[in-house]
């Protein structure tokens, strides 16, 4: 880790991250310190927001993340828990370790062979996180990072301060009211951790009927160093809930259940579990997605509630490493709905929900690089499929001809479907939900959203309108910000003409809005709160929408946000200034703008920031996703660096005032940039960053290696791995520009308990 001088302007990552960047609570908060930094990034995929419609996805179904860096968890550890991380005895690295590291270096090396070469990997011996060296180098380069931020904690301190000056720390969540005639929601009390669970009903008081708070400190999760509540379902009937909790950082999930009047929690504790389940209507069983030792869900199982959970009843293994496995019910709540996807291809099964002892059915059997997703709307499945389609189109097929058992082939099937909507080379369909009366299908082009409402009581699908925005450059998902709710809005809105859905952009914090589709009248029903020293005044930013020129000629969208009075009048740059240049590429995922308090703090002291929408994501379609996987790989790293230098022709920075950050997969761009064009950027920072492709690519026992091979490729395919060679940030640190003290001033974040990114590929980056 090299001195960084322009970092001394926003360099604590958690006080600076391009989202929603805001410190977790004590269990869940990452420190900076690299052996103890939990990290909960979803494979090397970006996190996405959670209640999204059906959707053909590239990434797993995990990539919905909901305990990362960057999500909306609003508290902070204390002001005197901040000095106290700071506050001790820096060191230098110990030169035993130095010595020992140069050593081990030259003992150890492993030899690695691919398509009959032969290489040294000098840090193989990090792999070992048993081995106590390895433990003290990790915490030499922690104390060495330590002392090189130490000038900055005055700055760190005064950012602190703004950050929790912003937040509404009783922050509640949007209402929602139910058949049981009680309104939930959650909320936050001033000077807990922890949200609490709520729900109250006309004359009578508010009941807390799970304190988050109370069960992290339990007996069962007191000594843990972790804690994070993943999903919350209530059952059918609203006397009992089940609730999923992670007290590792691994994402291995274990459901209880607790009765919500008398708050006694059952026997059953299902381990092993990813965030996946579901109840089967008449509540007597839970469906849930169990992990194998790779991470991977790979087996559905029934549990009757109060039963041996040994004795689950297993519906559905999945054989095949390259899939797993995901769970959701149907927006009419008929079926439990079982989807096994690869990264580029799927099948669905289907369960009644209203019968407890019902196999799953298969609809469509998979096929090579044919994906598709199933909801259910009265006597018919619809399905978003990219078959014949790189952009997705939308059909539907009666419930009767896909349950016929002769039906067996997708010619057949398909021969049966009618067209709702059809495939446009342009135009993405990212999306959709279902309402008894009406078909919300969210759509993408040129890298902008659309939201389409379509009548389905008039027949031909021919009469629909659109939502329209006052703003170009802006963010929306169904469902609330809140999971427990958006999951119980969901249940009940299928017979409602209510389409709930949360509103973004740069400029505007998050809104959970109602949007009536016959009246065509949005409602603000719940905002997101930005307090502060001074008043947040959105008309003193702006966000906009630039194009660059990639090196083969294609156009690539850029979006910034900035100070008004930074720009001057005329919105041209009268000088370059500091800028965060962001970018992600990969899993054919979106970045899209969202609001972030924390992020005023780097606007109003003179920062631009600015997202690249590379290829490798999705931004503009699935053909650009396609030109930035496998062999066009370089395409995404191409597309990076074209943008920055976009940027400082056009004078918004230079090189001098240039800063880079990805996370994960978006980290692997950072490295690979790096090493291309040092001399572009200033700064770098990346958090599990998936640095080392080769070396994971080549070794099956990692998990999801496997399922990765659709995404990266697999190096055994000798064109695959001649790409691989040429951006792979590990293999290709360049020892001549260490040298001449040419790379960019770095700061990289690993995490030990990642399990996607294995904490050994940003430890052997740093060390080589």
């Amino acid at each position: 880790m090299q001195q960084n001088n322009l970092l001394k302007n926003y360099i604590e990552p958690t006080l600076n991250c391009p989202t929603s960047p805001t410190i977790q609570n004590k269990k869940e908060h990452p420190s900076l310190y690299y052996s103890n930094l939990t990290s909960n990034a979803i494979g090397r995929s970006y996190s996405v927001p959670s209640q999204q419609a059906n959707s053909v996805q590239h990434s797993p179904a995990h990539s919905v993340n909901k305990a990362n860096y960057f999500n909306d968890s609003r508290t902070l550890p204390s002001l005197e828990e901040m000095e106290q991380l700071n506050d001790f005895i820096i060191k230098q690295p110990s030169p035993t370790i130095l010595t020992y590291l140069e050593q081990q270096c030259a003992l150890d090396a492993k030899l690695s062979l691919g398509h009959g070469e032969e290489w040294s990997d000098g840090y193989a011996w990090l792999n070992d996180r048993e081995n106590q060296e390895v433990l003290d180098y990790i915490e030499a380069e922690n104390k060495y990072a330590d002392q090189m931020l130490m000038s900055t904690r005055p700055l760190q301190r005064t950012l602190y301060k703004e950050f929790v000056s912003r937040l509404d720390e009783s922050e509640e969540s949007p209402r929602a009211t139910f058949s049981d005639k009680w309104t939930y929601y959650t909320k936050r009390i001033p000077g807990e951790e922890y949200r609490v669970h709520c729900r109250i009903r006309e004359g009578e008081e508010e009941a807390i009927f799970l304190d988050e708070n109370k069960l992290a400190n339990d007996d069962m999760f007191k000594d843990a160093n972790y804690f994070k509540l993943g999903f919350l379902k209530h059952d059918p009937s609203f006397k009992f809930i089940a609730y999923s909790v992670d007290s590792v950082g691994n994402e291995r999930y274990t459901v209880m259940f607790m009765d919500i009047d008398t708050k006694e929690v059952f026997l059953d504790r299902i381990e092993g579990v990813y965030e996946d389940f579901e109840f089967s209507n008449d509540s007597q069983y839970v469906y849930y997605t169990l992990l194998d030792e790779q991470e991977r869900a790979y087996q559905l199982k029934r549990h009757k509630i109060g039963s041996k959970v040994e004795d689950d009843e297993i519906l559905y293994h999945e054989q095949d490493e390259m899939y797993y496995l995901s769970l959701t019910k149907s927006c009419n709540g008929q079926y439990i709905i079982l989807n096994s996807a690869a990264q580029i291809t799927s099948e669905t099964r289907i369960i009644l929900a209203n019968n407890s002892k019902d196999v799953p059915h298969l609809l469509f059997p998979r096929r090579d690089n044919i994906q598709y997703t199933v909801e259910s709307h009265l006597d018919h499945f619809y399905i978003l499929t990219n078959e014949n389609s790189k952009n997705n189109w939308l059909c539907r097929i009666p419930v009767a001809s896909c349950l016929d058992s002769s039906l067996t082939n997708w010619e057949t099937l398909l021969d049966l479907c009618e067209t709702v909507i059809e495939h446009r080379d342009f135009v993405l369909i990212e999306g959709f939900q279902l309402r008894k009366h009406h078909l919300i299908i969210l759509e993408r082009s040129n890298c902008l959203q659309n939201c389409r409402i379509v009548d389905l009581s008039i027949p031909g699908f021919n009469s629909y309108h659109y939502i329209s925005f006052s703003e170009s450059v802006y963010s929306l998902w169904p469902g609330a910000v809140d999971e427990e709710i958006a999951d119980l809005t969901k249940a009940t809105q299928f017979d409602t003409n209510t389409f709930r859905f949360t509103y973004t952009s740069f400029l505007q914090p998050k809104q959970v809005m109602d949007y009536d589709m016959n009246s065509r009248v949005m409602t603000v029903v719940h905002e997101e709160k930005v307090n502060g020293i001074f008043e947040y005044d959105p008309s003193a930013y702006n966000s906009k929408r630039l194009f660059a020129t990639g090196v083969d000629g294609t156009a690539i969208p850029v979006s910034i946000v900035y100070r008004r009075d930074l720009l001057g009048c005329n919105m041209n740059p009268p000088e370059p200034n500091p800028l965060l240049l962001h970018a992600y590429g990969a899993y054919g995922s979106f970045v899209t703008p969202i609001f972030s308090s924390n992020r005023l703090s780097l606007l109003d002291r003179g920062f631009i920031f600015a997202v690249a929408h590379v290829r490798g994501g999705a931004d503009m379609g699935n053909a650009w996703y396609e030109e930035g996987k496998l062999a066009k790989k370089p395409n995404t790293f191409l597309d990076f660096i074209s943008v920055a230098e976009f940027l400082c022709k056009e004078g918004y920075t230079n090189p001098s005032k240039l800063a880079i950050y990805g996370r994960s997969a978006g980290g692997l761009l950072i490295g690979a940039c790096i090493n291309m064009r040092p001399d572009l950027f200033k700064a770098a920072l990346t958090e599990v960053p998936f640095v080392d492709v080769i070396n994971t690519m080549f070794d099956s026992t990692i998990p999801w290696t496997a399922f990765e091979y659709e995404e990266w490729g697999n190096p055994n395919d000798i064109e695959i791995y001649e790409v691989m060679k040429t951006y792979c940030p590990y293999t290709n640190v360049r020892g001549d520009l260490l040298a001449k003290e040419l790379y960019p001033d770095l700061l990289v974040i690993g995490g030990m308990n990642d399990p996607r990114v294995a904490f050994f590929e940003p430890l052997k980056f740093v060390a080589k």
